[in-house]
């Protein structure tokens, strides 16, 4: 047979094990989703984020969620400078939620 036509290799965990998340976007995401809220610097160092972040990838995570309040907003940034590092942006899917200050 040739390998064109292999199937996939197994994923490292079940954390590989993609989902669609939807019909109609056509994604697929792992079936836990990586909360970003302690993900940044205001409570610990960047690289116990990146160790977080790699962990979580190597083990075949590919969904985090994140928002723009979380860890002094920081956690995107983050998020996005280990993306960068890692050159991984295009293996991921990141949700973010907006939260605004009410007057």
């Amino acid at each position: 047979m040739s390998e064109l036509f292999a199937p996939a290799p197994e994923p490292p965990t079940e954390l590989g094990r993609l989902n669609l998340l939807s019909k109609t976007a056509g994604i697929k995401v792992s079936p836990l989703v990586l909360g970003g809220a302690s993900i940044g610097k205001a409570w610990s160092e960047k690289e116990s984020s990146f160790k977080l972040l790699d962990a979580y990838y190597e083990a075949g995570g590919n969904f985090i969620d994140t928002a723009n309040n979380y860890q002094n907003e920081e956690s995107e940034a983050c998020i996005g400078e280990w993306m960068e590092s890692r050159k991984v942006r295009d293996q991921l899917v990141i949700a973010t939620k907006l939260r605004l200050q009410i007057l």
